[in-house]
């Protein structure tokens, strides 16, 4: 069990905008609420609804109203109890979103092949010249943001490396790869890189 007091001096330096604060406070709950995720949705809609997506929205909301001064962590388990309510509930919301009777899973049409080439066609069509000069400033600028280690995780995935593959090259562990892609994927939210 973390110690609250080290939780809630954590939160105090993520207010004060220490984003070290936040990796920490990240790599301690991030595994218990990605269990509690996985327990609330399912196997069946775990085909649709990613755990690790539901988290990475938790922690948005969560350090957001954090720093926005609408969450006051005063007992010793404030934190806990309040990342594990939002889960429970974003969880709870995607279990009743996607089994809304017009997204049940059971009455899903099996995809033919026209639908295939259409995707495929678009797909397949090149990005404007000043689209892709535009993406590319755009993500210099955010890997320029990244520690070295960060860096080469995102530089490995964009190559089309698996974690797996990545923690190999690297030396590290196949979890510690799992995390970093995890705060970059929170960092790009927070930047509206990758949208809402």
């Amino acid at each position: 069990m973390p110690d609250p007091l080290q939780s809630q001096e954590l939160v105090a330096r993520w207010r004060a905008g220490d984003q070290d604060a936040a990796r920490q406070l990240f790599d301690r709950y991030v595994d218990r609420l990605v269990a509690l995720v996985r327990r609330r949705i399912g196997t069946r809609l775990a085909r649709r609804v990613d755990p690790e997506d539901v988290v990475q929205s938790v922690f948005r909301t969560v350090f957001g109203r954090l720093r926005e001064g609408q969450f006051h962590i005063r007992e010793q388990d404030d934190l806990c109890k309040l990342l594990m309510r939002v889960t429970v509930h974003k969880a709870l919301r995607q279990v009743e979103f996607h089994g809304a009777e017009k997204r049940d899973m059971a009455r899903e049409a099996p995809q033919g092949e026209k639908p295939l080439e259409q995707l495929m066609g678009v797909l397949d069509r090149e990005p404007r010249p000043e689209a892709v000069v535009a993406f590319v400033d755009e993500l210099e600028q955010f890997l320029s943001q990244l520690g070295p280690l960060e860096r080469q995780v995102v530089e490995l995935r964009l190559q089309g490396h698996g974690n797996e593959d990545v923690a190999r090259q690297l030396g590290v562990i196949d979890r510690r790869v799992r995390r970093v892609v995890e705060r970059v994927r929170c960092l790009a939210g927070q930047q509206d890189l990758l949208g809402p």
